[in-house]
């Protein structure tokens, strides 16, 4: 990445490195200071009491930030956003990500063949993580042991049918998608796994 004023990653932090350098270079004037407040400070309390030390405080601190923001080097903007093509640019709303899945999901319900090329292989991957993850379950090499895990119920036993990994892909585009009902139990016995 190349910083403004033609600075590649490396120079940048060396420079920011080097500004660093500079301010721990300033440790005896910084402590000449420091010890020009406390004998004011305290000048100024044996002459007007505690009022007095306070506003020495006060206004000494005051011009201290005033001199530093002169003296603090300016920061360089960021660097610029890469230009990107409309075309590859992601959406900005997350309306239109919502109607996609909206979508996605119809039309899984609907067709066995955007199923098994959409929604199915999503699925079945995120099977494979929550067995792999939580049960120590290699869903591709002990499919037996993962359908135990997933279908631990007799009423989910149909529910295997839709992630199996060894499942046949249909070849008629008139078969029916996933039906909505298994649909939301299959998501369901996923987020319980």
């Amino acid at each position: 990445m190349t910083y403004p004023g033609g600075l590649n990653h490396e120079q940048q932090r060396y420079q920011d490195e080097d500004k660093g350098a500079a301010w721990r270079s300033a440790g005896p004037e910084l402590g000449a200071a420091g010890i020009a407040l406390v004998s004011c400070s305290i000048a100024a309390y044996v002459l007007a009491g505690l009022a007095g030390a306070v506003l020495v405080t006060v206004v000494f601190s005051a011009l201290a930030l005033v001199v530093l923001t002169f003296l603090l080097p300016q920061g360089s903007p960021p660097p610029p956003r890469p230009e990107m093509p409309d075309r590859l640019r992601p959406a900005t709303t997350s309306l239109h990500s919502y109607w996609r899945l909206k979508v996605h999901l119809r039309e899984a319900t609907i067709s066995a063949f955007t199923y098994q090329a959409g929604l199915g292989p999503r699925l079945e991957h995120l099977l494979a993580a929550r067995l792999s993850q939580r049960h120590g379950i290699n869903l591709y090499t002990d499919p037996e042991a993962a359908r135990r895990v997933l279908c631990a119920k007799p009423k989910d036993q149909d529910l295997w049918a839709w992630v199996d990994p060894t499942r046949q892909a249909s070849n008629s585009n008139d078969a029916a998608g996933i039906p909505p009902r298994a649909l939301a139990r299959l998501v369901r016995r996923l987020e319980q796994l």
